[in-house]
């Protein structure tokens, strides 16, 4: 059973490195499109049996049920590492065999996409997407769930390679031009407005004067 894993902070927290460029209400705006990208992705992928969203956002958590996902709402927020824990036990009492975790700031990320990571991971290891960077990680994939702790944040790229070679299991580093591309900083965020996409996050950066508005053919 394939489940993914959407872990989500809480939008007036989020994306604060955005700050030079978006006001706060707007940076809680393009959190939630971006959310709602990564959520359309996970819930379009044939290859998942699920999606579980943790969040202490009861906006995200009441888009995240209407979209049919199982919801983890957290009273508070723990951490990315620590909600990534709490998800994949709930994914394992659930009956997973394999989880996925996807950050939720990767907005170009399709559900075709997700299908070919959950083909391409090995039978019993783990896969990795890295950022743009090349140090963080934007996916992980764990067969089975529980094969190591994530690592989350710096350098989380090695780490999570190390751990997975630490038990004898491969881990397939994936670098993909879509799903690397997270929005942190203002320069990401004009880069992703200057290519135009179907994405709630796109509209958003037009609404926000960051992308042309362009006829339609």
């Amino acid at each position: 059973m394939n489940i993914a894993l959407l872990p989500a902070k809480p939008l007036a927290l989020g994306k604060s490195r955005l700050a030079p460029l978006l006001s706060a209400s707007d940076r809680a705006a393009i959190g939630h499109a971006m959310f709602t990208d990564v959520l359309r992705a996970l819930c379009n992928a044939a290859s998942l049996d699920a999606v579980i969203v943790v969040t202490a956002d009861e906006t995200l958590a009441s888009e995240a049920e209407t979209a049919g996902a199982w919801l983890i709402r957290e009273s508070a927020p723990t951490g990315l590492n620590a909600a990534v824990i709490q998800g994949t036990d709930a994914a394992v009492t659930r009956n997973a065999t394999t989880v996925l975790v996807v950050l939720s700031d990767i907005p170009w990320i399709t559900g075709p996409d997700v299908d070919a990571l959950c083909l391409d991971a090995p039978t019993k290891g783990a896969l990795v997407v890295p950022s743009k960077e090349g140090t963080f990680t934007n996916v992980l994939l764990r067969r089975p769930p529980t094969l190591f702790r994530p690592a989350f944040g710096r350098h989380s790229l090695r780490r999570h390679v190390a751990a997975a070679e630490a038990h004898g299991l491969p881990c397939h580093i994936c670098p993909h031009e879509r799903i690397g591309f997270d929005v942190d900083t203002p320069d990401d965020l004009r880069a992703f407005a200057a290519v135009e996409s179907p994405t709630a996050t796109y509209r958003e950066t037009v609404r926000l004067g960051l992308a042309p508005l362009r006829p339609v053919a």
